[in-house]
């Protein structure tokens, strides 16, 4: 009878030992797999530290003038912005003639709403990309978002002699533009802001061709060859202009 006991208290303890072993496996592998919670993953990598050479920046537009037509296809958007004085970009040689009177006034009238302007990218992706990159990465062009009559300045430059006449960005974005519009959750209006010297180069041109007359429509695209940004296919005032013109010419720094 004791025989039997004994062996009965001993499977008992036997049978305990292989619950307790078979929950400490049980509650291990609950743990595992809440540990590697695909959602807690997923959190982790979609927290990732913004680039630190990026700045945000934001400027006021002051109210738009009343007086102003409000007609106009061109692109300009906003007036003069209160800037100060920056170093000079690269200028290329060989300024063209004409007097620094006329080329303010044309520069005006490109940021003014009166006049129809339209100045297109390469078609071909490859060709509007490389130009793209060339004027960030070379040029100074600088990308931005407008909202209202606020200005947020998306670059690693702190650039404030850009142009007054302010380009928004028609049709897709460029993979880095999107990057930057969805890194920092910018909403509104993209535009891209050239540095100033690129339409004063443009406004010598214009005056040069124009030889007094008022700038009325303007046609042509952008081209960026030898790293040197060309406007070609030129209809001024609906006459076509033969040949290109040199607006911004460098080597990028970077």
């Amino acid at each position: 009878m004791y025989l039997l006991q004994n062996k009965s208290g001993s499977a008992s303890t036997l049978l305990r030992g292989l619950l307790t072993v078979v929950f400490i496996l049980w509650l291990a592998s609950v743990m595992s797999q809440y540990a590697d919670n695909p959602m807690e993953k997923q959190q982790k990598l979609i927290v990732k530290p913004l680039p630190k050479d990026i700045i945000l920046e934001q400027l006021t537009l002051p109210p738009v003038p009343t007086a102003k037509a409000q007609t106009s296809k061109v692109s300009a958007v906003a007036e003069l912005v209160s800037q100060s004085p920056e170093p000079a970009l690269k200028k290329v040689k060989q300024t063209p003639p004409a007097e620094k009177q006329q080329i303010k006034q044309i520069y005006t009238q490109l940021s003014e709403q009166g006049v129809d302007i339209q100045v297109a990218w390469p078609q071909q992706a490859h060709q509007q990309r490389a130009a793209l990159d060339f004027m960030y990465q070379c040029a100074g062009m600088q990308f931005a978002v407008l909202k209202g009559n606020k200005i947020t300045k998306v670059n690693r430059l702190r650039l404030s002699d850009y142009s007054d006449w302010i380009r928004v960005a028609q049709g897709n974005l460029s993979k880095k533009e999107q990057h930057w519009l969805n890194a920092y959750a910018l909403t509104g209006t993209a535009i891209r802001l050239f540095p100033r010297g690129i339409d004063v180069r443009l406004s010598q041109h214009l005056t040069n061709a124009l030889k007094g007359s008022p700038l009325v429509n303007l046609r042509a695209n952008y081209q960026v060859t030898n790293q040197t940004l060309l406007l070609n296919n030129i209809q001024l005032n609906n006459q076509t202009i033969k040949g290109s013109w040199s607006l911004y010419q460098g080597k990028c720094d970077e």
